[in-house]
Parts: C-alpha cells; sequence; structure tokens
C-alpha cells in the first residue's frame, strides 16, 4: 500500500510527462475519502506526454567534450579550471574569516593556516562536484542514444 506522499508523488509525475517502467505502478491510496480533484487547464493546450525525464524538454547533446544541456554548457572538468576557482573564492573567504573572528584571539597567521585548510577541501569538494555532475550527464547522454537506437 501506497502512503498519501507517494500517491501525490506519482500523480505530479503523470501530470508532467514522466512514464513509469512497466511494473512500476504503484496501488491506488485506500484511506478515507478524497477529495475531488479539478483538472487544470493551460492556454497552451496538452502536450503528448512522450519525453524522457533526463532532457526535460531543453536541448541536450553533446559537443565535443562538452555537454550542452539547455543554455548551460558543461565542460569536462579540470584541476586548472578548479584552481582558478577557488583562487577567486579564498579571498571571500578570507574576508569572512577575518571579520568572524575578529573578537577572538586569532592571529593573522592563524587565519591563513585556517584558509589553507578551507582551500583543501574547497579544491577537494568543487573538483568531485564537477566531475559528479559531467559524469552524470555523460550517463543520461549516453542512455538516451541507447535508447533511440533500441527504438
Amino acid at each position: 500500500m501506497t502512503t498519501r506522499k507517494q500517491a501525490a508523488r506519482d500523480r505530479k509525475r503523470r501530470v508532467h510527462g514522466w512514464e513509469p517502467e512497466p511494473g512500476d505502478e504503484a496501488e491506488p491510496v485506500k484511506s478515507g475519502p478524497s477529495k475531488p480533484t479539478v483538472a487544470r487547464s493551460s492556454g497552451r493546450g496538452t502536450k503528448a506526454s512522450s519525453s524522457s525525464g533526463a532532457s526535460d524538454g531543453r536541448r541536450f547533446y553533446r559537443d565535443g567534450d562538452v555537454i550542452v544541456h539547455g543554455r548551460q554548457r558543461v565542460q569536462r572538468p579540470t584541476w586548472r579550471r578548479t584552481l582558478i576557482r577557488t583562487a577567486v573564492f579564498l579571498p571571500v573567504m578570507f574576508i569572512i574569516v577575518h571579520f568572524l573572528f575578529s573578537s577572538s584571539k586569532m592571529t593573522p597567521r592563524d587565519e591563513l593556516v585556517l584558509i589553507l585548510g578551507y582551500a583543501v577541501v574547497t579544491i577537494g569538494v568543487m573538483h568531485l562536484t564537477e566531475t559528479w555532475r559531467y559524469n552524470r550527464l555523460d550517463r543520461q547522454l549516453t542512455e538516451q542514444s541507447a535508447s533511440r537506437k533500441r527504438r
């Protein structure tokens, strides 16, 4: 038996064009009387629900090593780009730390050591995040092209 939250999620997916795989259909909720539902209409008319959840109606393709996802161009992650972003972020972080700990007895040397610690963590997290996003979009593109070949 599905919960109300699961049933609401399934209704939302059906409205937005998500089609479940065979065997994904949930049981209807049988908990008391329900309110009558009113269909909402938009001025655009109804759209056939043939799109997959990966592209969301946006352009989604590969241009060399760059993945184009709507307006965003997601490039393959590099350590150089990660270091540049960290170099831009660290002065801001230094100012925040300087004013945040101004009442404590931290010396400027202690603040720099703290910022270097933040730099190491920031570099790792930024690169990991960029790699994760690129790999996720790459995997979605691969699945999308494989599903088109099966048709």
